[in-house]
């Protein structure tokens, strides 16, 4: 128990992290030590009208007054690399700050719900907003309250996740227009068009690329162009998410698992054609998770 302690007080103490995750991590490893007893947990979800979702995690605990290094430890994970949030909300009890003395965190389908900081004097507050870096409409909040309760700290954590306030107004006139949802059952892909009362106004089958037996160079560089072009006309479309991650996943899987019977000339053919696509990528249709896959690709192609 004690070197679990010590590991849990040295997370604690990290400011080798970025402040978007050491917060979280920070309370999820305090969470898991016979330090505190969680009274309360919540998981709230909500879908919305574009086949996304927008949350709130929420966990309620104590701990004893005796351990206030590891609340200490919390209150500077949540304020470590503040600089990486767009916004910073920090108010502690006898704050005379003339700033805004509540602040509040939307979430839900409508954004109807809220998580609120700074309603009473007596307690801690500390909130963050970072950029969700998939996706510039969209944001996660990280939420830490505690207060003296008797011998105890009583502690209050939120990860919050939704559109910007700032940006739901266009986010739903955009929405309530059309609505796009892309499945695969690994053979083709079915994309399907609904409008703002949820009726289907088209839908569209494509053949899913697949990867064959590769034996010969020729082999090789026939399915890789084959995979080559159904990308870079996927990503036209930035709703056939579903599509363009299973083409990007294959030419990984074909890149290293037969990327050996290649002559080097082209090696270096197909390593130019991957730096293309991440470019179109870049330009039409940015994600990170397939630029990995691509570097990936890539990579695979120089070993």
């Amino acid at each position: 128990m004690k070197n679990l302690l010590i590991t849990v007080f040295v997370l604690l103490q990290t400011t080798l992290v970025s402040a978007q995750n050491a917060l979280d991590n920070n309370v999820k490893a305090l969470l898991q030590t016979d330090n505190v007893e969680v009274i309360g947990r919540n998981d709230n979800h909500a879908d919305l009208p574009d086949g996304t979702v927008s949350y709130c995690k929420f966990v309620e605990f104590t701990m004893t007054r005796k351990k206030k290094s590891l609340l200490l430890g919390l209150e500077r994970a949540a304020i470590a690399d503040q600089a990486k949030a767009y916004s910073v909300y920090v108010k502690k009890p006898g704050s005379n700050s003339n700033a805004r003395t509540k602040q509040s965190y939307d979430y839900g389908a409508n954004n109807e719900y809220s998580v609120t900081l700074g309603t009473y004097p007596s307690h801690s507050y500390y909130g963050m907003c970072f950029a969700d870096p998939n996706d510039s409409i969209r944001r996660h909040a990280y939420c830490f309250v505690w207060f003296k309760d008797g011998g105890n700290y009583h502690c209050y954590y939120y990860h919050v996740y939704g559109v910007k306030p700032s940006e739901f107004a266009a986010y739903k006139t955009k929405s309530n227009k059309v609505r796009t949802k892309t499945y695969s059952d690994g053979t083709v892909v079915v994309t399907e068009t609904y409008d703002s009362d949820g009726n289907l106004r088209s839908s569209t089958t494509s053949p899913q690329p697949t990867v064959e037996e590769v034996k010969t160079d020729i082999d090789f560089m026939l399915q890789f162009g084959n995979l080559r072009a159904a990308f870079l006309d996927a990503i036209k479309d930035a709703d056939a998410k579903t599509l363009q991650t299973g083409i990007v996943v294959k030419i990984a899987r074909l890149c290293k698992e037969n990327g050996k019977v290649l002559t080097q000339n082209e090696r270096a053919t197909c390593a130019r054609s991957i730096d293309e696509m991440s470019n179109a990528l870049r330009k039409t249709n940015a994600d990170s998770f397939m630029s990995g896959m691509l570097q990936e690709a890539k990579g695979a192609l120089s070993k």
